[in-house]
């Protein structure tokens, strides 16, 4: 009788465990992770790093309401007025921006991944999102930009990485002064009745937003390859107030997947090293005895020598420009194939970028060129990735484009 108690209970246990187990919430491999599948049910993030390690080359976008001014930057530079600024949003329209015909430039470019801008500097939501309605669905142009390229993305195997700004935001009320960090606002001549930020505790306020819109990012767009933050100066000026961890886990805990990048590292726990032009700490730019750019230096250094050997990626622009300009145009094909094969001697893949015209056209001679590159590496392959000797590289020859001249916030 015992011994029959027993297997019974035996019994009732394994129907109780399986029962469990198959009630329990299983995540869905993403689209793009398909060939990585044994690696992902051990390590979602493993099996993206594994990913990102054979994608080479990506397609940056750089496009929203500063495209009006042929500047992505026009809202600091110029101490633009939000009133005024909100006049260009309304003319933002984005009659030309077609989904479909990036993700087939991206692919026919030889390019694997596409890392949008969804939100710049000036703080404008290129989605329809229920947290402001400073973004595109709610000013006329009355479209979700973000969504109609996921869903070209999904549609053509095309993985997609969303660029936001988190260490900078020019209009949100409750976003750091100057006094904190130089470029975290326009050097208004009086402050602005919005700018409502008295003290530390109103970042609170700033940082739940973040939260709030990096969440719906994370569930209402499908799989996100990951994250690009931006940008990393007054993030590290001000460390404490970000807390930046708190950002990552939030989305990872809707997609344990996604890779996060933020330039050379906030934390150190990223997953990717990024250089903006350079494989270099950001310290370098931002030399002087003031306090500010002392714990910039000080911190960079450390979270570089943390990051350093990570799997590296190397942002740069095809036009001279982040923004499209009228009078910048598109590098010869063969340059671009030599800043590619740069950044594989360093075993970093190349992020080039792209700036559409302000009505969300792509240029001409971007396409031109784009489709000579991805000619050239269906003839002659990517260039062979540096895996023997590139840790000897990292922070010595690794500018890949000298051409920049003012240095903007890291």
């Amino acid at each position: 009788m015992k011994y029959m108690f027993g297997l019974a209970r035996m019994f009732f246990l394994a129907m109780f465990f399986l029962i469990v187990s198959c009630n329990e919430p299983k995540q869905d491999i993403p689209y793009f992770l398909k060939d990585y599948k044994e690696t992902f049910q051990n390590n979602p993030r493993e099996a993206a790093l594994q990913w990102f390690d054979d994608a080479r080359l990506g397609m940056f976008i750089h496009w929203g309401v500063w495209g009006l001014k042929h500047a992505e930057w026009a809202m600091f530079n110029q101490s633009i007025p939000l009133s005024e600024y909100k006049i260009l949003a309304k003319n933002f329209k984005g009659n030309s921006f077609d989904a479909e015909a990036i993700v087939t430039l991206a692919k026919s470019s030889g390019m694997n991944y596409i890392t949008f801008v969804a939100k710049h500097h000036d703080g404008f939501s290129l989605w329809d999102s229920n947290y402001t309605n400073w973004d595109s669905m709610d000013y006329p142009a009355k479209r979700d930009f973000l969504k109609e390229l996921s869903d070209a993305c999904r549609k053509n195997n095309i993985p997609l990485f969303i660029y936001y700004s988190i260490g900078i935001d020019w209009t949100h009320p409750f976003f750091i002064p100057r006094e904190n960090y130089v470029y975290a606002r326009p050097n208004y001549k009086e402050t602005p009745d919005y700018f409502l930020y008295k003290s530390p505790k109103d970042f609170e306020k700033y940082r739940e937003f973040c939260k709030n819109q990096l969440k719906e990012l994370s569930t209402n767009y499908g799989d996100v390859a990951g994250f690009w933050f931006d940008t990393l100066g007054g993030v590290l000026a001000n460390d404490e107030l970000f807390n930046m961890q708190e950002f990552y886990d939030v989305i990872h805990q809707y997609q344990p997947h996604a890779l996060i990048h933020f330039k050379t590292g906030a934390t150190g726990t990223e997953d990717v090293l990024v250089g903006e032009r350079e494989l270099k700490s950001i310290s370098i730019h931002y030399q002087g005895d003031e306090p500010e750019k002392i714990k910039i230096r000080q911190l960079s250094d450390k979270v570089w020598k943390e990051n350093k050997f990570k799997k590296a990626e190397i942002a740069v622009t095809s036009q001279g420009s982040w923004a499209w300009t009228p009078t910048n145009n598109c590098r010869a094909s063969d340059e671009l194939y030599a800043m590619l094969a740069h950044a594989s001697n360093n075993n970093a893949n190349l992020l080039l970028n792209v700036g559409l015209k302000p009505d969300g056209a792509i240029p001409k001679d971007v396409e031109k060129e784009f489709r000579l590159l991805g000619k050239r590496i269906q003839e002659d392959g990517y260039p062979i990735l540096n895996k023997k000797n590139w840790k000897t590289l990292r922070g010595e020859d690794v500018s890949v484009d000298s051409t920049e001249i003012n240095k903007t916030a890291r």
